[in-house]
C-alpha cells in the first residue's frame, strides 16, 4: 500500500470516529444516505490528495471540514480542536468586555451587549460582526472560542475590529474589567405607569423583580413596561421563571429536539407577582432567557410585544469529547408555548419600531423611540379596554 493510499484510508477512519462518535450522541440514528454521504467524502478526499493544484496541507484541510460540518448546523454548535477543548475546560479569566457572541455568515456576530460594560462604552451593538479579535481572523473562530479569547485580566487590551452595515471597518480598543452584575430595577414613568428594567436574567433576578414589582404597585403602577432590550445572558431556565411572574399558569415554553422528547414547561400560578397590563421591549440583542420569557408572554396574551425581532439564541447544549479534540453540539432548543421556534428564528415583535439612523434628529435629542411607542401602546390598550 502507498503511502498516498494509506494516508486516504487513514483520514476516512477518522471521520468515520467522529461520525460513530456523533451518532452516539445523537442516538445512533444513521441510515443509508449518511453512508452514502461518506463514501462521496472518501472520494473528495482522495480527488484533492491527487489531482490538487497544489501539495495539500492535509491537517488544515480537514479542520476546515469538520468546521463546516458545525457550521452548517447553527452558530453556537462547535468542532473543538485539542487545544481548544483543553482550555474551555479550565477556569475563565475574572475579567471580560461585556459581549456575548455567535457565528453568523460564517464570522462571530454580536448577540448583545452588556449594560455598563467596556463594549457597551465603545458603543459596540448587537449584530456587529467581529472580524477580527487581537488581529486573527474570525472565519476559522468557534463562538466558544470567540468568548474565550475576550476574557483576561483585569486591564489588559483586546483589539478588535468591527464590520457595522456598509461602514468601513470600526477598530477598538478595550480593556478588560471585572463586570458587576447589573439589578432588575423599576421606576414609575408617569401615573399609573411602572417601567422595569431588567438587563440580564440570572439565579438573584426573579426575587429583583419580584420586589420591584411589588415596589411599582404600591407606588399606584396598574400598567408596566417591562424592557428586555439588549438582555442576552443568563441561564435560560431563568428566562421561564421570569415569565412565571406575569402567568397565572398555562405553558411557558417548550424544549425538544430531533432526539430528545419533547419537554413542556408549565407556569406555576403561586408564582405570578403581576396582573396588570403590560407591554415587553425587545430589540435585537435581546436573546436566550429574556427571549424565552418575551414569547411567552406573548403567547399568553398576557404582553404586547414592541420592538424589533429579538436574536434568536436559546439552545440547549452538550459537550462532548472525541480523541484528542471536542464537540459543542445543540441537542435541543427552545420554543413558544404555540410551538414557534426561538433558536434561530427568534421573537417577532407585535408592534414594530423603526430603527432611526443614528443622526436622527429624535435620536440625537435622546428620545426612546421604543419607550415612547411602548406607552402609546399601553394607554391606546388601556381606552380600548374602557
Amino acid at each position: 500500500m502507498s503511502p498516498r493510499v494509506r494516508l486516504v484510508v487513514a483520514l476516512t477512519s477518522t471521520l468515520l470516529i467522529g461520525y460513530i462518535a456523533l451518532g452516539s450522541l445523537l442516538g445512533r440514528v444513521f441510515g443509508d444516505s449518511t453512508y452514502t454521504q461518506l463514501t462521496i467524502f472518501n472520494e473528495v478526499v482522495r480527488l484533492v490528495i491527487d489531482a490538487y493544484v497544489d501539495r495539500v496541507d492535509v491537517d488544515r484541510a480537514m479542520a476546515g471540514a469538520r468546521l463546516g460540518m458545525t457550521e452548517a448546523l447553527d452558530g453556537d454548535s462547535a468542532y473543538l480542536d485539542d487545544a481548544e477543548f483543553r482550555e474551555l475546560q479550565q477556569p475563565a479569566a475574572d475579567a471580560d468586555v461585556g459581549l456575548l457572541l455567535s457565528r453568523r455568515f460564517g464570522l462571530l456576530m454580536v448577540v448583545s451587549v452588556r449594560a455598563g460594560s467596556p463594549a457597551e462604552k465603545a458603543k459596540i451593538q448587537p449584530g456587529d460582526i467581529v472580524k477580527t479579535i487581537d488581529g486573527k481572523h474570525t472565519h476559522t473562530i468557534s463562538a466558544p472560542v470567540g468568548l474565550r479569547m475576550l476574557r483576561g485580566a483585569p486591564g489588559s487590551l483586546v483589539k478588535l475590529t468591527l464590520l457595522r452595515g456598509g461602514s468601513d471597518p470600526i477598530d477598538v480598543a478595550l480593556a478588560r474589567e471585572r463586570l458587576q452584575a447589573q439589578p432588575a430595577k423599576g421606576r414609575m414613568l408617569e401615573a399609573g405607569i411602572g417601567y422595569l428594567k431588567v438587563p440580564e436574567v440570572e439565579a438573584r433576578t426573579v426575587d429583583e423583580a419580584r420586589s420591584e414589582l411589588e415596589s411599582l404597585r404600591k407606588a399606584g403602577a396598574h400598567s408596566l413596561v417591562l424592557d428586555l432590550r439588549g438582555n442576552g445572558s443568563g441561564p435560560l431556565a431563568e428566562g421561564a421563571k421570569l415569565a412565571e411572574l406575569f402567568l397565572k399558569g398555562g405553558v411557558v415554553a417548550k424544549l425538544g429536539g430531533a432526539h430528545v422528547s419533547e419537554e413542556t414547561i408549565s407556569a406555576d400560578p403561586k408564582r405570578s407577582a403581576w396582573s396588570g397590563r403590560t407591554v415587553v421591549l425587545i430589540d435585537l440583542g435581546t436573546a436566550g432567557a429574556a427571549e424565552i420569557a418575551a414569547a411567552a408572554l406573548l403567547d399568553n396574551e398576557r404582553a404586547t410585544v414592541v420592538g424589533t425581532r429579538s436574536f434568536g439564541r436559546a439552545p440547549q447544549q452538550k459537550m462532548v469529547a472525541l480523541p484528542e479534540s471536542g464537540l459543542l453540539i445543540t441537542v435541543a432548543r427552545y420554543s413558544s408555548p404555540k410551538g414557534t421556534l426561538i433558536h434561530t428564528h427568534g421573537v417577532e415583535a407585535s408592534v414594530k419600531v423603526d430603527l432611526p439612523d443614528e443622526d436622527d434628529e429624535d435620536t440625537a435629542k435622546g428620545k426612546d423611540l421604543f419607550l415612547e411607542k411602548a406607552l402609546d401602546t399601553l394607554k391606546a390598550e388601556g381606552k380600548k379596554a374602557a
